[in-house]
C-alpha cells in the first residue's frame, strides 16, 4: 500500500520533524566542514571509516549522490527562514536561537536523507521544543508586521509541501522497483509529476519569503545566498523532470544500452566492455531486456577504425569492446555508442541508443548481497555476491561455455550466464522486502560516488543535470585561476587477461608547495601482482599494464623510475587497408611526445591534463614499482588565509591504498591542522576527493 507522510504533525504554526530519543543521524563534528557536495551517506561513510586517519580538518568529497543535493540546499533555506521569522520577534536569546537551529537542522537530515514516512509518524516534539515553539505566537508576528504576515504563509506553505515531497520520495524509495520492471510506468510518471508540482509549490513560497525579507531590512542580508541558490537547484531539478517526463511519455521506442565493465581487466573508462544489455523503455515501461556478449554487436560491425597506438598490441581495429579507452567516461560512452549504432545488428544506424550507462561488478555484487544467492538451472554453483565474477570469468575462460569456439575467438553465447541471471535477478529485486528496497536504494549514492555506476545520455537536460552532480563520469575541470595540485591514476590492461582482479595497488602522493609558488611533486605507484595465488591460469598472466599518470597542465617531468619499454608494431598498413582516423584519438595523439631526458615516458594531453604515460609489467608473485618526480606551477604564491586545493580522481572499476602528503611552504602551515603537513590516507575515496586547506604563517 502506499504510504505518505501523515499530515498530523503539522501544527497551525509549522510543521514538525524532529527525530526520537536522540537517534538517527550523527552530527557532523565541528571542526570538520564538508563543500555542498557532501550529503548525507557520504558525509557519515567519510566520519566513519576515513575521518580519524586524516590529520587536519577541511576534507570535502565530491559524492555523487545527486538526489539529496538539491534537498539539502533547500534546508539551508528552510533553516534561514525559519530562523529569521523566529529572529525578528526579538525577544529570545541566542541559546533559543540555537534551540531552533538544532530542531530545524535534524528536520532537514531527515528529509535530506529519505527518511521514511512511517518512521516520522513517531517524531514528535520533546516537551521543550514544544515549549519553545508555543512561545512564538506567528499569528501575533502578522499583526505587529506586515510583511512578516506574508512570510508566515509562505513558510506554513514550504514547511506542508516540503512533507509532500517527503511522501513521494519515501513512495519512489519503497517502489521504485516495481515502477521500474513492474510495468507501471504510469504509476511513475504520476509521482514525478506531483514532486514537480511540489517543488514549484516550494519555490513560488521561497519566492514570496524572498520579498518579505526584503521589507524587513537587511538584518538576514546574509541568508540572500542561500535563498537564490534554492531557487537554482529548483529551476535545475525542474528543467530536469520537465525534460524526464517529455522522454518518459514518448510513444517512441527509448533504447539504452547498460554496460557490465569487468574491472578484472581494467580499462580507462572502468573496465572492459565483455557484456551489455539493451533496454528498452516506451510509455514509461520497460519493454524488454536483452543481454549480449559484446562481440554479438561488433561480429557485425564493417566500420574499419585505427584503434589507439597502445591497442595496437592486441587488436587491428577498434570497436566497441576496446572504445571505453577514455577516462572521461562521457568521452568513452559516446564512442561506445558510435560502434554500436554502426552495427547490422543494429540496422546499421537505423536503432538509435538513447544513453549508456556503466556499471561495475560491485554493483551486481551488492544486488546478489541483498536478494541473496541466486540458483540457475543446469549450473551446480548458486551464484551469490562473493563468487558471481569468478564463476562469470570460469564459464568464458575455462572453456565451459554452452557452443565454444567460433566468431572473435570465443563462444557464440560466451556470456549466456549474464543472459540467464538478469530476469532472475531482477525478479528478486522486485520481491524485496519494504527495508531492503530502502537499503537498495541508498546503495545507488555509493555506487555513484565510488563510480561504480556512471550515466551518459544524448539529451542535453539530462547531461547537464548529471555533469553538474558529478554522476556522468566527467573529468574534473580545472576551474579559472585554481590554485592547487591534481592527480589521477589510471591503468589499461592490454593483454594481461583477467589479472586485475588480484593486482594489490598502492598509490603515495607527496607535494612539497615553495615560496615561488611552484610545487615538487613525487608519485610512487606499487603494484603487487598476487594471482600466483589462484589456481586459474588466466589471473596468474603476466599483467600488461599501460599507465597513464593525469597532472595539472604544463607538469614538467624531474625524475622517473621503473618502466617498460614496450614496443608496439601495428599488424597492417592502416594507410592502404582503407582505415579511418578517429578525430578524437588523433587529436590525443597528434601532441604525444616521448620525454627527452626519459624515452620511456610519453607526454600528451587528454582533458585539459597533462598526461605521463608508462608500460608496465608485473608477473604474478611479483611486485613492480612506478615513481614520477615532477613540477608543477600555482597560480599564485603562496600567502597568508590563502585558499589551496587538492583534487584527486579516482579510475572508476580501481581498487588500491592512497597516502597523500601535503607540505605547506617554509614559514607556513595549515590552518586546519596547524602543522606544516597534512596527511590523508584511504583505501576507499570517492571517485573524486577534494582537499580544501588554508595558508597560514608560522609564528
Amino acid at each position: 500500500m502506499k504510504r505518505k507522510v501523515p499530515k498530523k504533525n503539522i501544527s497551525q504554526r509549522i510543521a514538525d520533524i524532529e527525530k526520537r530519543d536522540g537517534k538517527g543521524y550523527r552530527r557532523i563534528p565541528p571542526g570538520v566542514f564538508f563543500d555542498d557536495s557532501i550529503k548525507g551517506e557520504a558525509a557519515q561513510r567519510f566520519l566513519k571509516n576515513g575521518g580519524s586517519e586524516n590529520r587536519g580538518k577541511e576534507i570535502s568529497r565530491d559524492s555523487a549522490s545527486f538526489k539529496t543535493v538539491p534537498l539539502k540546499k533547500f534546508f539551508i533555506a528552510f533553516l534561514v527562514s525559519s530562523l529569521f521569522i523566529v529572529g525578528w520577534f526579538g525577544f529570545q536569546t541566542y541559546k533559543k536561537w540555537n534551540n531552533a537551529l538544532t530542531l530545524f537542522s535534524s528536520a532537514g537530515e531527515r528529509l535530506g536523507k529519505f527518511t521514511g514516512a512511517a518512521e516520522q509518524e513517531g517524531l514528535n516534539k520533546t516537551d521543550g521544543q514544544k515549549s519553545f515553539l508555543d512561545g512564538f505566537d506567528f499569528a501575533k508576528v502578522k499583526i505587529l508586521f506586515g510583511g512578516a504576515g506574508d512570510a508566515y504563509g509562505s513558510f506554513q506553505a514550504i514547511s506542508a509541501a516540503a512533507l509532500d515531497l517527503a511522501g513521494e520520495l519515501d513512495i519512489l524509495q519503497n517502489e521504485w522497483p516495481n515502477f521500474i520492471f513492474g510495468n507501471k510506468g504510469e504509476q511513475l510518471i504520476g509521482h514525478l509529476k506531483k514532486i514537480k508540482s511540489d517543488l514549484a509549490a516550494v519555490s513560488e513560497a521561497d519566492k514570496k519569503l524572498a520579498a518579505a525579507r526584503v521589507d524587513l531590512g537587511s538584518f538576514f542580508s546574509d541568508a540572500g545566498g542561500s535563498q537564490l541558490s534554492l531557487q537554482y537547484d529548483i529551476t535545475r531539478i525542474g528543467n530536469f523532470l520537465d525534460a524526464l517526463l517529455r522522454w518518459l511519455e514518448s510513444a517512441n521506442e527509448h533504447h539504452i544500452l547498460v554496460l557490465f565493465q569487468n574491472s578484472s581487466e581494467i580499462r580507462p573508462g572502468g573496465g572492459f566492455l565483455g557484456s551489455y544489455a539493451d533496454v528498452i523503455l516506451k510509455n514509461g515501461n520497460i519493454e524488454n531486456i536483452e543481454a549480449h556478449d559484446i562481440n554479438d554487436a561488433d561480429r557485425e560491425l564493417d566500420a574499419k577504425i585505427v584503434p589507439p597506438k597502445p591497442l595496437q598490441a592486441i587488436v587491428t581495429r577498434w570497436r566497441a569492446a576496446d572504445a571505453n579507452w577514455f577516462f572521461d567516461y562521457s568521452l568513452s560512452s559516446k564512442k561506445i555508442i558510435q560502434f554500436m549504432e554502426a552495427s547490422k545488428k543494429y540496422g546499421a544506424g537505423s536503432i538509435k541508443f538513447d544513453g549508456a550507462i556503466a556499471i561495475s561488478p560491485k554493483v551486481v555484487s551488492d544486488m546478489l548481497a541483498l536478494t541473496g544467492p541466486v540458483q540457475l538451472a543446469g549450473r551446480t554453483a548458486a551464484i551469490d555476491k562473493d563468487n558471481f565474477l569468478f564463476e562469470i570469468q570460469k564459464e568464458v575462460q575455462a572453456g565451459q561455455a554452452p557452443s565454444a569456439g567460433s566468431g572473435l575467438g570465443q563462444s557464440k553465447t560466451p556470456k549466456k550466464i549474464l543472459e540467464e541471471l538478469t530476469p532472475v535477478l531482477l525478479d528478486k529485486l522486485v520481491e524485496l522486502q519494504s527495508n531492503e528496497k530502502k537499503m537498495l536504494f541508498q546503495k545507488f549514492g555509493e555506487w555513484l560516488a565510488g563510480k561504480d555506476l556512471a550515466l551518459y545520455f544524448k539529451e542535453p537536460a539530462f547531461q547537464t543535470f548529471f555533469d553538474f552532480y558529478n554522476v556522468s563520469g566527467k573529468v574534473f575541470e580545472l576551474p579559472k585561476n585554481f590554485n592547487g595540485d591534481y592527480l589521477a591514476v589510471v591503468n589499461a590492461n592490454i593483454g594481461g587477461g583477467k589479472t586485475d582482479l588480484f593486482i594489490k595497488q598502492k598509490v603515495f602522493f607527496k607535494t612539497q608547495l615553495n615560496l615561488d609558488g611552484t610545487a615538487s611533486d613525487h608519485l610512487a605507484i606499487t603494484r603487487e601482482h598476487q594471482g600466483n595465488k589462484s589456481n586459474s591460469w588466466w589471473y596468474r598472466l603476466q599483467n600488461q599494464n599501460y599507465l597513464e599518470v593525469f597532472t595539472l597542465p604544463g607538469a614538467a617531468l624531474s625524475n622517473f623510475g621503473g618502466g617498460w619499454d614496450r614496443k608496439i608494431y601495428p599488424k597492417i598498413n592502416y594507410k592502404t587497408s582503407g582505415y579511418e582516423v578517429d578525430p578524437l584519438v588523433a587529436q590525443i595523439e597528434s601532441g604525444m611526445k616521448k620525454d627527452f631526458n626519459f624515452p620511456l615516458v610519453s607526454v600528451f594531453e587528454e582533458s585539459g591534463k597533462n598526461v605521463f604515460a608508462i608500460w608496465v609489467k608485473t608477473d604474478a608473485g611479483k611486485t613492480s614499482v612506478i615513481s614520477f618526480d615532477y613540477k608543477v606551477r600555482l597560480f599564485a604564491p603562496p600567502g597568508d588565509s590563502q585558499s589551496y586545493q587538492f583534487v584527486f580522481e579516482k579510475q572508476a572499476g580501481s581498487t588500491g591504498e592512497y597516502q597523500f602528503e601535503l607540505y605547506a611552504p617554509v614559514g607556513f602551515r595549515w590552518k586546519e591542522n596547524n602543522l606544516p603537513v597534512f596527511e590523508y590516507k584511504t583505501d576507499n575515496p570517492s571517485g573524486r576527493l577534494n582537499i580544501n586547506l588554508t595558508f597560514e604563517k608560522a609564528l
